[in-house]
């Protein structure tokens, strides 16, 4: 899209096609904004959810199928609590590995960008 903008002037179809591209792209970024925040707050309700279960459980009030889904939930919440963990180390080796390529490099262009 930004390519066309960048070649001078668009034609009137370059125009209404660059349109109707930057309206798809927008209404794919809110799709997907929406989507990451439905999972998330899906996330949180199984972390909440486990907590009133534990607490059950300490009182020793589960029956079999809310101590079926306490173990359900507690290994969703393991899951996500360690593939959480593996991004975080994840982008913190990219971030460590990107400032050693800037020290590395020394053009002095690096460093201020």
């Amino acid at each position: 899209m930004e390519e066309l903008k960048g070649r001078g002037p668009l034609t009137e179809e370059q125009e209404a096609e660059l349109a109707e591209l930057q309206s798809k792209e927008a209404q794919r970024k809110q799709q997907q904004t929406e989507g990451k925040a439905k999972y998330r707050r899906a996330r949180k309700a199984e972390a909440a959810r486990v907590v009133v279960l534990e607490e059950l459980a300490g009182r020793e009030e589960l029956t079999e199928e809310l101590a079926a889904e306490l173990a359900e939930l507690q290994s969703k919440v393991a899951e996500s609590k360690q593939q959480k963990a593996e991004n975080n180390a994840r982008s913190r080796r990219a971030r460590k590995a990107e400032a050693a390529r800037v020290e590395r490099c020394g053009c002095g262009r690096c460093r201020s960008g």
